[in-house]
């Protein structure tokens, strides 16, 4: 998750890719997949297949704009799921971008990631 916070903050442009717009890469042993789901608001899927694990989620981008800044919270959902079955779900911090207009450009990460692992519980165990 750090690396993608990381990675994400230097993308080019387009920064609102066309609906439907897709890209697919490989890192490692990952098979990366990505599509642009929706344009307003901003909304794209992600998909990531690895040996050892499974990523998946979408990102949904709400920002807010001031005269040198932006704001951006991402209301997406991420999720990781191991092969054994745990899975978690990723919370990221919003991001503030200054220097649009005048000075330096700075990008910084407020917040905290949060890690929620999430049991599964298969209820009909539970019936007696």
């Amino acid at each position: 998750m750090v690396s993608q916070l990381h990675i994400g903050i230097g993308v080019g442009k387009p920064f609102n890719p066309i609906l439907g717009e897709t890209f697919q890469t490989k890192i490692g042993k990952a098979d990366i997949y990505l599509e642009q789901t929706s344009h307003h608001p901003p909304i794209y899927n992600i998909y990531v297949k690895h040996p050892e694990f499974t990523a998946f989620g979408y990102s949904q981008m709400e920002a807010s704009a001031g005269p040198n800044t932006m704001t951006a919270v991402n209301l997406g959902k991420f999720y990781l799921k191991y092969n054994d079955g745990v899975l978690h779900k990723f919370h990221v911090p919003k991001f503030i971008l200054s220097g649009l207009m005048l000075g330096k450009r700075f990008v910084n990460f407020e917040g905290s990631i949060l890690v929620e692992d999430l049991v599964i519980i298969n209820l009909s165990i539970l019936i007696f």
